[in-house]
Parts: C-alpha cells; structure tokens; sequence
C-alpha cells in the first residue's frame, strides 16, 4: 500500500520502450566486469553527477594529458545477438563536448562507430548503430576522448562517466498511443499497482505491449532535469 501511495504521487509524461531491449551494463547488478582500455583505470563509483541520471551507480575514468587517446573501458563475454539488436545507447556525462566512440568486436574482426557528446555537463543519451556485417557482439570497448586533445585537459575535464549500456531495436514499434519528448527521458520504469518494479530501460526506447500482461500498470519516468513523473497504464 505505501509503494501504492508514493508512486501515485507522481505526475505523467509516458515514453514508450522498445520491445527488444538487452541491459549490457548498468552499474548495480549487470556487466560489471569493466577492464581497462588504454592508460587510465574504471571505477564503479555511487558518487556520480545525479542530476540526469539516479540511478545509484555509474562507470567513471580518470585521464591525464598522457594518457592514450583511445583509453576508457571495455566489457568482453558478452553475446549481443546482431539479428534482435540493432542500436546501443549509452548514457555520458562529462565536462567537455566531443565524439564518444565505441569498439565492437565479434571474434573475428573490430568495427567502430561514434556519436556526439554536444553539451558539456550534463548526462546524454547516445546512440550508436551495430554495422550489419558484422556478427554477434562479444566485446564492447568505450573510448570518452577519442578525439580530444588531451595535452590542454585540465582538472573536472579528464572525469567521464558512463551508465546505462543498452542493445535494442530502433525498428521494433509499440504502445504508440503513448509518447513523450524523447530527448528528455533517462530512464522508464514499470511497476504493478502494488509498487513492485517488473521493467525497467533507459533513454527513448519503446516497449511491444505483448511482454505486459493484461492489466493496469503504473510507468514511472526520470527525466535528464531530474523530474520524476507517473501514469496509470492499461493494457488490454
């Protein structure tokens, strides 16, 4: 009854997710096995900026004007199915603007693929699309800097973190009925009418109504200002 009553306290603004979504790394419970890339170790710290982003741990590295431009972490064991997935986002926060690039490797070849960290300090959801070719993910390596000039790197600068690795569909649609501005959701959750979490995905994703039970449901949303908003749901 009280989860009931806190959760209904909440305001609505629902963004659907995707229904095909693979947590890789979240820093709580899931691929926590980060490895050093490059000259500079990973952390898995609960000291992270929250604003944006509440969750209670994230991935951090610190770099210095030696340190090599492609350090940052990597993740291997994995077996990300290239014919479910299609996209992975990651969420960054860091003091400076710039590319943010991830490796990806299949066992038998690397392939690459960037985004654009555009405002500094501030957590963002990036986006990255898995090249067709290759074949399924065993390994993901993320290198925050790999186009900065880390001779001028000073102090807060050489922090980044990172949170929230998800492989999903981009293609895969559903609840449209249901939307809300994607570029300002972080993290949506799922939750029984009794307050028991049962789903839970970052970013602007979307959820097919077929893995929900008939029902009413709560969904409760994060935004990157922090905000928490809530609706009641029904699936049918």
């Amino acid at each position: 009854m009280k989860k009931t009553f806190l959760l209904s306290l909440f305001c609505i603004a629902f963004l659907g997710l995707n229904a095909q979504t693979l947590v890789i790394s979240n820093g709580e419970d899931t691929g926590l096995n980060w490895w050093q890339a490059g000259s500079t170790a990973v952390e898995i710290v609960d000291w992270h900026p929250k604003e944006g982003n509440t969750s209670e741990k994230s991935m951090t590295i610190w770099i210095s004007p030696i340190s090599d431009q492609w350090s940052g972490g990597g993740l291997s064991g994995l077996d990300i199915d290239v014919n479910v997935y299609n996209t992975i986002s990651v969420l960054v926060y860091k003091n400076v603007t710039g590319t943010v690039r991830l490796e990806l490797q299949d066992g038998t070849a690397n392939y690459f693929v960037t985004a654009d960290y555009t405002t500094a300090s501030v957590w963002q959801k990036l986006e990255f699309t898995i090249p067709s070719e290759m074949g399924n993910i065993t390994t993901l390596l993320i290198a925050p800097f790999i186009d900065y000039d880390l001779s001028t790197i000073t102090g807060e600068e050489s922090r980044c973190f990172w949170d929230e690795v998800i492989a999903y569909n981009d293609t895969t649609t559903g609840l449209n009925e249901i939307q809300s501005d994607n570029s300002a959701i972080v993290r949506t959750d799922i939750y029984t009418l009794s307050g028991d979490l049962i789903h839970s995905v970052a970013g602007n994703q979307k959820i097919d109504s077929s893995i929900l039970s008939k029902g009413l449901y709560l969904i409760r949303q994060i935004t990157e200002t922090g905000n928490v908003t809530c609706k009641k749901v029904c699936i049918k």
